[in-house]
C-alpha cells in the first residue's frame, strides 16, 4: 500500500472502479427517484388548481396587468395545499434517503476495508442501525441548516428595517450567516460521514463513532487536512473545466440548434456529477487509509529477525565438536 492516503485514493478508483460505480448507482438512484417524485407533485399540483372561463379570457388577453390579475385568481386560496403536500413529500424522500444512504454506505465500505484487510472476518451486528442513526443526524443538521438560512434572510430583513442600515450593509450581514451556516453544516456533514468509518469496521455506535473520529482528527489533524486539501482542488478543477466547457457550447446556441446544444449541456452536467462522485469515493479511501492503514503496513511488515532454520545434523558428531581427535 503506499505512504499517502490521497494516493492510496487515487490509484483504488482506477483499480477497483467497481466501488465507485455503486457509489454512484445507489446515489443516482435516489436523485432519479426525488426528480420524479417531484415533478409528479407539480403537475398533480397544477392540475388541482382552479381555471374558469374568466381566467382563460384573462389569460387570453396577453396584457401583464390582467394576466398577473389572472395567476393571483388562479393560485389563491392554494398555498396551505401546496405547502402541507410539499411536507408530505419532503419527510418521504428524507426518510428514502436515510434508508437508501445507510445501504449503499454499507456496500461501499465493506470492499473498501476488505482492501485494506479491515473487517472482513467481523460479523455486521448492529451496523445498519448505527447507519440509519448517523444518517438521521446528518438530515437534522440540514433541516437545521435550512432554518438557518431562512433565519440569515429573516435576520438580515429585521436589522435592515429596524435601524434603517443600508442595502449593502445589511446584505453583507446576510451574507456572513450564511456562510457561518453553511461553514457549520459542512463540518457537522463531514464528522458524521467520516463516522461511517468506524461504525462498519468495528460496529461501533453512531455516537462513540463520532467520538472517536473527533479524537482521530485530534491526534492526526495533519493527513485529513492534507486529503481534504488535495481532493478539494481536484473537485474545484474538475467544476471549473465542467464551466467552461458548458460556457463555450453555451456561446453556440445562436448558430446551432437548441436541442443538441441542451443536450450536450446535459451530458456536460452528468460528467461533472460522475467524476464528483469519482472524488468522493477516493476520498473516502483516503479516510479508510488513514485510519486503518497503518495497521496494515504495521502487519504486512517482515520481521527483522532471520527465521531460525532447525538443524537436522546431530550436535554430538566429532566433526562439529571441539574436542581434538587422538593422535594414531
Amino acid at each position: 500500500m503506499s505512504t499517502s492516503p490521497t494516493a492510496e485514493g487515487f490509484k483504488l478508483i482506477f483499480r477497483r472502479p467497481a466501488i465507485a460505480v455503486a457509489e454512484i448507482a445507489w446515489r443516482w438512484s435516489f436523485a432519479a427517484a426525488a426528480w420524479f417524485l417531484v415533478v409528479l407533485f407539480l403537475i398533480a399540483y397544477a392540475e388541482s388548481l382552479p381555471v374558469n372561463a374568466l381566467d382563460r379570457l384573462l389569460l387570453g388577453t396577453q396584457q401583464p396587468i390582467l394576466v398577473l390579475r389572472a395567476i393571483q385568481r388562479i393560485f389563491h386560496g392554494s398555498a396551505c395545499r401546496f405547502v402541507e403536500a410539499g411536507t408530505v413529500l419532503a419527510i418521504a424522500l428524507t426518510v428514502a434517503w436515510i434508508v437508501l444512504a445507510s445501504f449503499g454506505r454499507a456496500a461501499t465500505l465493506k470492499p473498501l476495508l476488505e482492501h485494506f484487510g479491515v473487517g472482513s472476518d467481523k460479523p455486521n451486528r448492529g451496523v445498519f442501525s448505527s447507519l440509519l442513526a448517523l444518517n438521521s443526524l446528518r438530515a437534522v443538521t440540514t433541516l437545521a441548516a435550512a432554518v438557518g438560512v431562512i433565519g440569515a434572510v429573516l435576520l438580515a430583513s429585521s436589522v435592515w428595517a429596524s435601524t434603517h442600515i443600508s442595502a449593502a450593509d445589511a446584505t453583507r450581514l446576510c451574507v456572513a450567516v450564511l456562510f457561518l451556516t453553511w461553514l457549520i453544516w459542512d463540518a457537522l456533514n463531514w464528522l458524521l460521514s467520516t463516522a461511517a468509518v468506524f461504525v462498519v469496521s468495528d460496529q461501533n455506535g453512531a455516537l462513540d463513532a463520532v467520538a472517536r473520529t473527533v479524537r482521530l482528527c485530534q491526534e492526526l489533524p495533519g493527513p485529513f487536512l492534507a486529503v481534504g486539501t488535495w481532493f478539494g482542488l481536484a473537485h474545484l478543477g474538475a467544476f471549473i473545466a465542467a464551466c467552461g466547457f458548458g460556457s463555450t457550447v453555451l456561446g453556440a446556441i445562436g448558430t446551432l440548434p437548441a436541442g443538441p446544444v441542451l443536450l450536450v449541456e446535459f451530458l456536460i452536467f452528468l460528467g461533472y456529477c460522475v467524476v464528483a462522485d469519482f472524488l468522493y469515493t477516493a476520498r473516502l479511501t483516503a479516510y479508510v487509509a488513514i485510519i486503518h492503514g497503518e495497521e496494515t503496513l504495521k502487519s504486512s511488515e517482515p520481521s527483522s529477525a532471520p527465521p531460525r532454520v532447525p538443524s537436522a545434523v546431530d550436535a554430538s558428531e566429532l566433526i562439529l565438536s571441539d574436542v581434538p581427535l587422538p593422535a594414531i
